[in-house]
């Protein structure tokens, strides 16, 4: 028999936290990783208290067109990048920016230069400096 759990999300103490990460780093953009669903927690539920972010970060595209759905016009960024050159014609219908991690990637992204030459993205090269990070 399942645990009855129950997982209570307090958008007041979320806006609270992000509002504490914006005022520590004020000339930082501040993005809220909404990965895995929001954690468990719904992007649905939580979109409305991060309001006051620059921009969302998740790792399935599937979440960015959700946030899309929802109104969002905030920069979207794919942490894990493109997994397939086809996930390029969904970055750029969607708005999305991504990672790019490995040399695959970016043949994909020449690639797809060739076939849409007026398409722009926001690229972030990630760098893992020891133990993944």
């Amino acid at each position: 028999m399942p645990r009855p759990i129950q997982a209570v999300v307090h958008l007041d103490a979320l806006q609270h936290n992000l509002n504490i990460a914006k005022a520590s780093a004020p000339n930082a953009k501040v993005y809220a990783v909404v990965k895995a669903n929001a954690y468990g927690h719904g992007i649905e539920r939580v979109y409305t208290a991060f309001q006051g972010t620059d921009g969302f970060a998740f790792l399935d595209i599937e979440e960015g067109k959700r946030l899309r759905a929802l109104g969002c016009k905030k920069p979207l960024l794919l942490l894990e990048g493109i997994f397939a050159l086809e996930d390029l014609f969904e970055c750029a219908k969607h708005d999305m920016s991504f990672a790019i991690h490995s040399r695959h990637q970016v043949q994909w992204l020449k690639q797809f230069a060739e076939i849409a030459p007026d398409a722009q993205f926001d690229v972030f090269l990630k760098m893992n400096s020891g133990m993944n990070r």
